[in-house]
């Protein structure tokens, strides 16, 4: 199996370079995880990033003959491969990017807003209606994968992407949570997304329903009259 890797080290190289790889291919199962493994084990040193190997952290996420995947989950079939980093986010070295900045935005729309603290009361009256989207969105890994294939996101950078968006409707669905969320949606982009589903088909993290999220954001955001207007 050939496998390609586009290279880079900011600090020393002028341009990214492709260097091919002859990988062993176990015919039973292999993960483009283990095929990184193998090279940089035998064949020289690679940087890439992971950690739980369980599509839990999110840190392996990559492009595999231009597709964004997680590498710790990805199967790979025997033939010729290219890897190269995660798309729209700044390379460190090789295979490994630094979504920090992007993170950093969207851990600050998961904070909860509130204008007065909670109260016992407030405890008690806790709202269950929308349990099932925020156990679902509580499995992202922030990985980026899902933004970096999203098709109305590569037509239009200033959309905020499908896992930004999700955190803004992780507070819409939070019952305690006191700040407008539908305008935050609509402001982030939710009537650029084409619901085409292609999140929902690149996301590794099966308990995320997507485009019903997508849906009842528009559904609160049509309520209210704040609907996309035509040119």
């Amino acid at each position: 199996m050939k496998i390609t890797v586009k290279r880079y080290d900011p600090s020393k190289d002028n341009a990214p370079y492709e260097t091919t790889y002859e990988v062993p291919h176990d015919d039973e199962y292999m993960t483009l995880l283990q095929a990184l493994v193998y090279i940089h084990e035998n064949e020289e040193p690679l940087a890439f990033d992971f950690s739980c190997r369980g599509r839990m952290c999110g840190r392996c996420a990559m492009m595999l003959d231009g597709k964004p995947v997680l590498a710790c989950v990805e199967p790979l079939s025997d033939g010729s491969h290219t890897v190269e980093p995660l798309e729209g986010v700044p390379v460190v070295k090789d295979l490994i990017v630094d979504k920090s900045q992007v993170q950093a935005r969207i851990a600050e729309t998961y904070k909860r807003v509130r204008v007065a603290p909670l109260k016992a009361e407030d405890l008690n009256e806790y709202n269950m209606e929308h349990e099932a989207e925020l156990f679902g969105i509580n499995y992202c890994a922030r990985c980026q994968v899902c933004t970096a294939g999203c098709p109305a996101r590569a037509m239009d950078p200033e959309y905020i992407g499908p896992s930004h968006m999700l955190a803004v409707a992780f507070r819409h669905f939070d019952a305690y949570d006191q700040a407008d969320r539908i305008v935050e949606a609509v402001q982030g982009g939710l009537w650029d997304c084409t619901m085409c589903g292609t999140c929902t088909s690149l996301c590794n993290q099966l308990e995320i329903d997507h485009l019903t999220i997508w849906q009842k954001l528009r559904d609160a955001a049509t309520e209210r009259g704040l609907i996309k207007q035509e040119a």
